[in-house]
């Protein structure tokens, strides 16, 4: 088996279809006997655009719903009644996002609804899925991972030697804890309840202006979070008379208070589907691969939900790591591109817990408007959600409002006209392959396309006369003028020589 992933998460069965699109073969496996029916973390925008890039932006429109603009909140004191404040990123970062993207910035999916769409396309690619089963064994070897994986049901021991081995079992992770890898900083910074229910709120959502409100009265601090745009919903339930200073776990009727408290209708149905108590935490691993051993999502980083890019971060931890290892199995790169994978997730996932933290450290303390808030955590949003850098010698210099092309980060969406289609976003024309712009009529460059195995577009980018290289994962790789410099960089990369 080339790739051997252990969870069967968004983060799990989305890596498993990273690796069938590049056209590896995988296994997935996960202890639960079945993928989550709560629809607990959305999508960001940048998930999205990942999972549109791999083909699948019909199936998003068809399955995701369109919410309120990202960030975009609303404070009452009850979800039915007096409107306190409304908040959300201001204007000039609101306006970036609705035109970074060729994805409409309200298209939202659930977290089940990620696991059903990854399920059923991993499938129909050719990959497998095996529920109930369990990793209890890891043993590295020079060319391969001997993986020991137990039947939960039955106690039945079987063994997989696999290429590589991904690691995307969440927070609690086998695989982490079997590479003897810890999480030394690991930091709990709240302790909340979060219910997932089914009520009849009406045309609520029209009032709001937005899918996401926080209410304050003096029975209880929580969220109403739509996730259908209809009638269900999640509340995260942070504080109430009596709460105790650790996890404790809430009873149905007295979750049903607090939910109908939060509502502010005594009479409206509440049909509870789960309640749990946790600890919201922010952690990085001390590594995040040993070997041939990779861990993505939760296992290699741990966040609070505030913020919402928990989820997102590992997706786009495992859509980084599939294309390298697809490049390095079909032999177009060395085992070296493998070592990339580290140093550009931990920076992704660095910005997304910077996030997080200070996310939920304001929320905790909002007592006014709120516009104070999102104004100091607008550029640390952007940045966390979508235009993070990768290390490389000018990226550090990068502004979230900017649309220049750098080398280490996201090539820009830009709406382009072509002969064959139209109109039509740059992210598009890459799609998940390499891919090399040059200016209009510069054919200097498709001899060295050709030679690399790669695609050349032609279009005017404000580049001057400089051609661009964009990865699989649609981040620029390299910027110049010469084919010694682009030679350089893929070699730098691991580029094998044909």
């Amino acid at each position: 088996m080339p790739v051997l992933v252990v969870g069967g998460g968004p983060v799990g069965l989305s890596t498993g279809l990273f690796l069938a699109h590049w056209g590896v073969r995988s296994l997935v496996i996960e202890k639960r006997d079945a993928i989550s029916a709560v629809p607990r973390a959305s999508t960001s925008l940048r998930t999205l655009e990942v999972f549109r890039s791999v083909g699948l932006g019909p199936a998003l429109e068809k399955v995701g719903w369109e919410g309120g603009t990202p960030m975009r909140m609303v404070f009452k004191d009850r979800g039915l009644g007096n409107t306190l404040h409304r908040g959300g990123l201001p204007p000039r970062y609101s306006r970036r996002l609705e035109t970074c993207s060729p994805v409409n910035p309200r298209l939202v999916m659930t977290h089940d609804q990620v696991q059903r769409l990854a399920l059923d396309e991993l499938h129909r690619r050719g990959g497998a899925v095996q529920f109930g089963a369990r990793l209890v064994g890891l043993v590295p070897d020079a060319d391969h991972v001997r993986a020991r994986v137990v039947d939960v049901a039955t106690g039945e021991k079987w063994e997989v030697r696999a290429g590589y081995v991904v690691g995307a079992d969440g927070a609690n992770s086998d695989v982490r804890g079997l590479l003897g890898i810890t999480m030394p900083d690991r930091e709990a910074i709240g302790r909340l309840n979060t219910a997932f229910f089914r009520a009849d709120l009406g045309p609520v959502l029209r009032e709001w202006g937005t899918n996401m409100c926080f209410v304050r009265n003096e029975q209880v601090y929580a969220t109403l979070m739509s996730k259908n745009g209809r009638d269900q919903w999640s509340s995260h339930i942070m504080d109430y008379p009596g709460k105790p200073d650790h996890p404790a776990d809430l009873t149905e009727a007295m979750t049903i208070a607090l939910l109908r408290a939060a509502i502010g209708d005594e009479t409206i149905p509440v049909e509870l589907h789960a309640v749990n108590a946790w600890e919201a935490a922010i952690g990085l691993a001390s590594s995040f691969q040993k070997g041939r051993v990779f861990l993505a999502g939760d296992a290699a980083h741990v966040q609070s939900s505030a913020g919402g890019l928990g989820m997102n971060t590992g997706i786009q931890d495992g859509h980084n790591l599939a294309w390298k290892i697809a490049d390095v199995l079909h032999g177009r790169f060395t085992s070296a591109l493998l070592d990339t994978y580290e140093a550009e997730r931990r920076a992704a996932a660095e910005a997304s817990l910077a996030l997080s933290r200070a996310m939920h450290q304001g929320y905790q303390s909002l007592e006014e408007d709120p516009n104070d808030l999102y104004e100091k955590i607008a550029v640390d949003y952007l940045r966390g959600m979508m235009f993070y850098a990768y290390h490389s010698r000018d990226s550090s210099e990068s502004d979230v409002l900017d649309d220049v092309i750098r080398p280490g980060c996201r090539f820009p969406h830009r709406w382009v006209y072509t002969a064959g289609t139209g109109r039509a976003s740059t992210l598009d024309l890459v799609g998940s392959r390499w891919t090399l712009f040059a200016g209009l009529g510069d054919r200097r460059w498709s001899p060295v396309a050709t030679s690399l195995g790669m695609d050349l577009l032609n279009h005017d980018l404000d580049v001057v006369d400089e051609a661009v290289l964009v990865r699989p994962d649609g981040f620029v790789a390299w910027r110049g003028t010469t084919e010694e410099s682009l030679q350089e960089t893929l070699r730098g990369l691991g580029r094998q020589h044909k």
